[in-house]
């Protein structure tokens, strides 16, 4: 049998640990396969923002182990809303969706598979 270098025997380890820990912690490894992103502009993004995030706007934290990402999977302790009517009227793309507020990022989400089809960030 051939003997890896032991730096990357190591590596190795390390990226076991992290995917059994993920595994473990019930986290996707990567993007899952679900609604296709939304393509918005830089205008759109600022609307959904604002219209997302007001004083009582509740900041999800982030669960262990849990990345605001398009094509991710949101976990059950973030709180989702539906898109406002006035915010489905005025960006269509986002009629039927789910909004929350994750560690200052707005997400929108597909609420049929629960994945992240837009992440807006305060400075768009």
């Amino acid at each position: 049998m051939r003997r890896l270098p032991v730096t990357r025997a190591i590596g190795l380890a390390v990226v076991a640990g992290s995917i059994a820990i993920a595994a473990a912690q019930g986290q996707p490894l990567a993007p899952e396969a679900g609604a296709p992103a939304l393509r918005l502009t830089p205008a759109q993004k600022v609307t959904i923002y604002q219209s997302v995030v007001t004083p009582d706007q509740r900041n999800n934290p982030a669960p262990p182990g849990f990345r605001a990402a398009v094509g991710m999977h949101v976990p059950d302790t973030i709180r989702l809303e539906p898109v406002s009517n006035t915010l489905a009227t005025v960006i269509p793309e986002v009629k039927g969706h789910e909004v929350a507020m994750v560690e200052k990022q707005v997400v929108v989400v597909d609420p049929k598979s629960k994945t992240i089809v837009a992440v807006v960030m305060p400075q768009e």
